[in-house]
């Protein structure tokens, strides 16, 4: 959390995401927590293990698509990958009409702070079998209470970040990843270059490449494992407004065309 502060986004209060272990029980926590980067539409997530005790006492087939111990043991970063959807009952009756593997309707729920007290976010998802995707958790939500997710007051950052926009994965077989996606979302992708696919959601998009294209478009990146989820798009207002920030907090920064990394 203060290595994003560093960066100039502002985050919402710890919160403690709970999910029914078993059918008939009811929602507990199990020793995750989460903290926010807020946009009009979307957010940045950062999730990890905040009551140690509490995770390991949790049996990992109840944890589902929220096990992040496998995805750490791999390495430190973005692991997790959600689409929104406004109708999931319809979204749920595609893939099952395609034949996409995934889960039922589950329920998720988190407690979130307002100006008005502590409130619980209500939200539904579907997600995708683990061994079907290795670059990470990926799943379908959608929020039944949005007003207490996207809160005006969290969406004002230092770095004047607007919108999350794009997130970036790496594989040696881009092709079978960007048609996956497809079936996942709905959406369909288009190739751009050699070995370089990008797959519209509207308001996002995922861009699909091999190593030898990522080196391209960042040199000298370390790939800690493959496939895996490199890098995320930030929208901002203003690009010189992050170069203030990012310098007056000590972050290292190379300055590209029209953007910053």
């Amino acid at each position: 959390a203060a290595c994003y502060e560093r960066l100039g986004f502002t985050l919402t209060p710890v919160s403690l995401p709970r999910i029914i272990p078993e059918p008939g029980r009811v929602p507990e926590t199990f020793g995750a927590g989460n903290r926010h980067a807020i946009f009009t539409h979307n957010y940045l997530e950062l999730l990890g293990v905040v009551n140690p005790q509490k995770w390991a006492a949790f049996p990992r087939e109840q944890r589902g698509p929220y096990d992040l111990d496998l995805p750490l043991s791999r390495y430190e970063g973005l692991h997790v990958m959600h689409f929104g959807t406004d109708h999931i009952e319809m979204v749920k009756e595609r893939l099952d009409k395609q034949g996409v593997a995934c889960s039922g309707i589950r329920e998720f729920q988190r407690n979130v702070q307002t100006q008005t007290g502590e409130h619980m976010m209500k939200a539904r998802t579907i997600h995708f079998p683990p061994e079907s995707n290795p670059e990470g958790l990926l799943q379908i939500a959608q929020h039944d209470t949005p007003g207490l997710v996207f809160q005006e007051r969290y969406m004002h950052h230092r770095n004047g970040a607007l919108a999350l926009t794009e997130i970036m994965i790496v594989t040696e077989t881009p092709r079978i990843y960007a048609a996956k996606y497809e079936r996942y979302s709905g959406h369909m992708g288009k190739c751009i270059a050699n070995n370089h696919f990008v797959v519209d959601l509207g308001l996002s998009r995922i861009t699909v490449i091999d190593p030898e294209r990522l080196m391209e478009l960042i040199p000298g990146f370390v790939i800690p494992a493959l496939p895996f989820m490199a890098a995320f798009t930030i929208k901002v207002a203003d690009l010189q407004l992050v170069c203030d920030v990012l310098s007056g907090n000590n972050v290292p920064f190379i300055k590209k065309a029209g953007a910053v990394l």
